[in-house]
């Protein structure tokens, strides 16, 4: 591949997970799913991803029971190599590079916002350090009103000017416009692609950018891939997973990926949500700001020069809940008891997988470089988890949606927030009791 050789780990990932854009069809890769319980039970057997390449470590597979694919499966699948090297070829010749969740490079974002469903693979194009500087999510619908799109540009020219990275979808509409609007006016951009990035590569529209290194296109699916909508759906959290704020220009109420993902943001507290609201945004906005999307208008962007304090400041005013009245008033009496089904919680199976504190999460090799396994037992983790939980916190949160947000145990998200308000780093508000980082207290 250009630009890095592929570890191991990433060659026996590929094997497991890639399509190979259909040059192997016999057997179905391994989903996010699939793999990330496959890297949970290698690591019980001592073993990283790129072991499986290694004779003994296909014996293993053969006579170690209690996989959670099947031995068969698992040898069909990592015999692909010679697709895999005409694949590698072809995107090579493209300027394609991959990298997986063993990656040292791999989106630190991801791993602390997605947990088990970020993807084992990312497929790019373009400078792929731009995935992790954050920035401003600008998404909308495909067809969207001109009086939309006028606005998308000028904001994503306000965002070139002053240096804040626009992320968006790269579809027709308010995401590309988006887009193209940034790189004219010389700024950086992350267009995250549900399919053909091996057609868009190449396109004309990007290929100045991609050299000039203010682009970077990714996708978590086959490069060659034709558009299917359930990729489309899922990429979303992909994109408000790379950013700091994510801003919803138009929407169509119950339907389409710009209001699947707004809601499903929502849902997971990834990034604080901004919604557009002037006379000319379409009715589903206003349903947005309701569900609690912050609101954006003329007004706030007249009065605020610098971006990033407008996006501060919104992201601390008090912020609409998804919860019933009769619910918030209960919340400080349900810190202690697990969460149930509802809006924003997760299944019991899916907190256990997410619990980044329990001994099978700490154990997934594959979530950290190699030379980091084993090292956190000799480190204070606040330090190093203190800035996804000052993300988290620039809206206010109870100790209960932080620990979801953040997929911790509450007594660690307790813990964490005891500390940060001893430090003076979060402050305690009250009635109902949740947190906020010091600085955004301080500006109310």
């Amino acid at each position: 591949m250009t630009e890095h050789e592929l570890t191991p780990d990433t060659q026996a990932i590929l094997l497991l997970c890639g399509a190979f854009g259909g040059r192997e069809t016999s057997v179905a890769p391994l989903s996010a799913m699939e793999y990330h319980k496959l890297a949970l039970w290698l690591h019980a057997q001592q073993m990283r991803p790129g072991d499986l390449l290694r004779p003994d470590g296909v014996s293993r597979i053969q006579t170690t029971p209690g996989a959670p694919v099947s031995p068969e499966r698992l040898l069909a699948l990592l015999a692909r190599g010679g697709a895999l090297a005409l694949a590698l070829e072809s995107w090579s010749n493209k300027g394609l590079w991959v990298i997986s969740r063993s990656d040292p490079d791999y989106p630190q974002r991801f791993r602390a916002r997605l947990g088990r469903l970020a993807p084992p693979l990312l497929y790019g194009a373009g400078n792929r350090c731009l995935l992790e500087n954050g920035g401003l999510a600008i998404v909308g619908s495909r067809s969207s009103t001109e009086a939309a799109l006028v606005f998308t540009r000028d904001i994503a020219r306000r965002c070139a000017r002053q240096g804040m990275q626009v992320i968006s979808g790269a579809a027709r509409g308010v995401d590309s416009e988006a887009m193209q609007a940034a790189l004219a006016a010389d700024g950086a951009v992350v267009g995250v692609l549900a399919d053909s990035l091996l057609r868009a590569s190449v396109s004309g529209k990007y290929r100045q950018a991609l050299r000039n290194g203010n682009l970077a296109l990714v996708t978590a699916y086959d490069p060659e891939a034709g558009f299917t909508v359930g990729n489309a759906m899922g990429r979303n959290k992909y994109i408000y997973a790379l950013s700091d704020y994510a801003l919803v220009v138009s929407a169509s109420s119950g339907e389409g990926g710009a209001w699947s993902g707004a809601v499903e943001n929502l849902r997971k507290r990834w990034v604080p949500l901004v919604v557009w609201l002037s006379k000319e945004a379409p009715p589903a906005n206003q349903r947005l700001h309701e569900m609690g999307a912050l609101p954006l208008n003329e007004e706030l962007l007249a009065r605020h020069v610098a971006l990033h304090d407008l996006f501060n400041e919104l992201a601390g005013l008090p912020v609409p809940t998804l919860l019933s009245q009769e619910d918030e008033a209960t919340a400080d009496h349900v810190d202690a008891i697990a969460p149930e089904k509802g809006i924003g919680r997760d299944s019991a199976d899916e907190r256990s997988v997410r619990d980044t504190s329990s001994p099978s999460n700490q154990a997934t090799l594959e979530l950290m470089p190699a030379d980091m396994n084993g090292a956190a037992s000799a480190i204070d983790l606040f330090p190093i988890v203190w800035p996804h939980l000052e993300q988290a916190l620039r809206t206010a949160q109870t100790e209960r949606e932080l620990a979801q947000s953040c997929g911790i145990e509450l007594q660690q998200a307790r813990a964490w927030l005891q500390r940060a308000v001893h430090e003076g780093l979060a402050v305690k508000l009250t009635r109902p009791t949740r947190y906020i980082i010091a600085s955004q207290r301080t500006r109310k």
